[in-house]
């Protein structure tokens, strides 16, 4: 939120070389690679060491209903039905915990190999803001 963004940047003095940069995830939700993100929840479940401790179900299993939530996502327009065929879908309560965690993964995998590495770097959701 924006009471947040601003405690976290207050402090920032800015250097004459840095530049600040915003951008946003056109379409979020939509554009997740469904089969990547699964996969990466995947690997971070099966890294889970509490995980017996919260359910009985183990990681296949979660994974299985995972798939099912994604896979099995209809919507109507113009009184027509449509299956969604790609993303994750907008109104479903699964959609941005996968939406973040994709996010995140693929935040790190690109910070780790950047070349300059970002003295900030914050998202909200599809909003990202960064000082480089």
């Amino acid at each position: 939120n924006s009471a947040d963004f601003v405690d976290k940047i207050k402090e920032v003095n800015l250097t004459p070389e840095q530049k600040l940069v915003s951008f946003d995830v056109s379409a979020l939700f939509t554009s997740i690679p469904t089969k990547e993100a699964i996969k990466v929840i995947k690997e971070k479940l099966q890294q889970d060491p509490t995980l017996k401790e919260r359910t009985n179900l183990n990681v296949d299993q979660i994974v299985e209903l995972l798939m099912f939530c994604l896979d099995t996502t209809y919507f109507s327009f113009d009184e027509k039905f449509y299956k969604q065929t790609h993303g994750a879908a907008m109104g479903s309560p699964v959609s941005p915990i996968v939406a973040n965690i994709y996010m995140e993964s693929f935040e790190q995998q690109a910070l780790s190999s950047a070349i300059h590495t970002p003295s900030i770097w914050l998202r909200y959701v599809d909003d990202t803001f960064v000082i480089i």
